[in-house]
């Protein structure tokens, strides 16, 4: 027996009853086939969904499950960053410590702006130059020039 004539064999053992030479080699052709058998199978539940009556639904509440399980993700995310900064938290202050100190030892004065970084703005004043002081730079003039 070919495969097609198996598989027809089979299609019309879905919509009407068989004699029983018909089933008699349809079990023997099964037999003899070892991956026929899961592939009729494989026809019968695509027959069975696609001959359903009722359309297939999420179930009740699906919305507020997903809503639910998002925001319960953010919190497990929320949780694993909150474990990570816990773990390597001793680390960060040690290389903060350490930086700290180079920062000192290389420090010209030993004062506490100087040694965070912190800059007086109120020491630093800008002295207005004349516009004549202040050299412009020409690029059509430096491109021809070169």
């Amino acid at each position: 027996m070919s495969q097609d004539e198996i598989e027809d064999l089979f299609l019309r053992s879905l919509d009407q009853s068989l004699s029983d030479n018909d089933k008699h080699k349809l079990v023997e052709a099964m037999r003899s086939h070892g991956g026929l058998a899961s592939d009729m199978q494989q026809y019968k539940d695509i027959r069975s969904s696609m001959l359903r009556e009722k359309p297939a639904t999420f179930g009740p509440y699906f919305a507020q499950k997903v809503i639910n399980r998002i925001q319960g993700m953010r919190v497990e995310i929320d949780r694993q960053i909150v474990f990570f900064f816990k773990k390597y938290q001793l680390a960060a202050l040690g290389v903060f410590v350490a930086l700290l100190t180079i920062n000192v030892i290389f420090s010209e004065q030993l004062d506490l702006p100087s040694i965070f970084g912190i800059q007086d703005t109120a020491a630093t004043t800008v002295t207005d130059t004349p516009e004549d002081d202040i050299e412009t730079f020409n690029f059509l003039e430096a491109l021809n020039n070169n």
